[in-house]
């Protein structure tokens, strides 16, 4: 996938909002996580109090911890029902990526010339007419932060004449959960001192992380558990150990019961071994496909930060992907063997490389 730049600045896309008439429609990665869920919804909020009509909509499946947090009644979420009017501005956010938002591609492609990507991936290949990307930022949701402040006048928060909307409750708690999702709750290499001073900012407006954590990640059902245990006993070590491939079949979610989205952060497990520097979970999916006829593996990659770190966006550049250098993932026409096999060659051949 090509590199992925900004052919504006940040201030300028703020003017291009600004200036937009009549419906501005906002969405991002199907499957949204907790980035891509809380800056869709920021950025709805703050429109819709500029008095500005919004169709912000999210290709499924949504988490159901994500789709009861405030700001809900934003959004919609696309079906075979949905009615898109047609919009003034059309803006993608948390990726730049065709195979991320295929579901929304027949509303986007044919308005190219009016669409808007905010992203910090370092790959994509949506050649929309304008792009803001900081790749450097550890959320979109830290983007999004600046970008209603330039909205609101260059002010720091709360109610700004020159914006017309307020950083409330729905705003703040949006924008925790993205920085808080995309950064592993702070953990991630990707944390910057920016992002604490925009969490110090936002715990300042109210937001209750505790509580946020607890509704995200400590109410996950049995079926997820075991799916985690069917993931572990996929794994396999290759290259004296320092990687790790897992592989979720369609039979693993129908015997456990486990849902699709429910496969966040089991990536992470592996990489609580010391020797492992990479882990990949290969998945088979049906969401993309659900007539059956086109075998789709979702192929996730993370690695450890620190000296010799292995760059996954580039593993998953060869799969037609990208992301960042510690997370990427890509899609892959193929059965989920197949895929398997693919992905744990080239993670041999990264480390017989080194």
């Amino acid at each position: 996938m090509p590199p992925h730049t900004s052919n504006l600045d940040l201030a300028a896309a703020a003017d291009l909002i600004k200036k937009a008439e009549g419906t501005v429609f906002i969405t991002t990665h199907t499957k949204p996580d907790g980035d891509a869920y809380g800056s869709v919804v920021a950025l709805a909020s703050a429109l819709t109090q500029m008095g500005k009509q919004t169709f912000a909509c999210f290709a499924p499946p949504v988490p159901a911890a994500l789709a009861d947090l405030n700001g809900n009644h934003l959004t919609h979420v696309l079906s075979d029902s949905t009615s898109i009017p047609d919009c003034g501005l059309y803006i993608v956010l948390d990726t730049g990526a065709w195979s991320q938002v295929e579901p929304m591609r027949p509303v986007i492609e044919p308005n190219l010339a009016k669409t808007l990507i905010i992203d910090h991936h370092l790959s994509g290949d949506i050649d929309a007419a304008h792009k803001y990307v900081d790749a450097k930022a550890g959320a979109c949701a830290e983007v999004m932060a600046e970008l209603l402040d330039l909205l609101a006048g260059g002010g720091s928060g709360g109610k700004s004449g020159g914006g017309g909307f307020q950083w409330d409750t729905v705003i703040a708690q949006a924008l925790f959960v993205g920085i808080g999702s995309d950064t592993g709750w702070f953990r991630f290499s990707n944390t910057r001192p920016s992002t604490h001073r925009l969490a110090a900012r936002l715990l300042e407006m109210g937001v209750d992380h505790a509580d946020l954590f607890a509704r995200l990640h400590q109410t996950e059902r049995p079926a997820k558990l075991a799916l985690l245990t069917r993931a572990l006993d996929s794994l396999k070590l290759l290259a004296d150990g320092k990687a790790a491939v897992m592989c979720l079949t369609a039979q693993d979610f129908q015997e456990t019961g486990a849902l699709e989205e429910e496969t966040e952060r089991l990536i992470d497990v592996p990489q609580q071994v010391g020797t492992i520097q990479v882990v990949a979970l290969v998945t088979e999916s049906t969401i993309d496909t659900p007539d059956g006829t086109q075998p789709l593996a979702r192929i996730s990659f993370r690695s450890k930060p620190g000296p010799g770190a292995v760059n996954v966006a580039d593993l998953a550049g060869q799969f037609g992907g990208g992301g960042h250098a510690r997370a990427a993932g890509a899609k892959l026409q193929a059965p989920v063997d197949q895929a398997r096999m693919r992905v744990t060659e080239a993670l041999a051949g990264a480390f017989a490389a080194r």
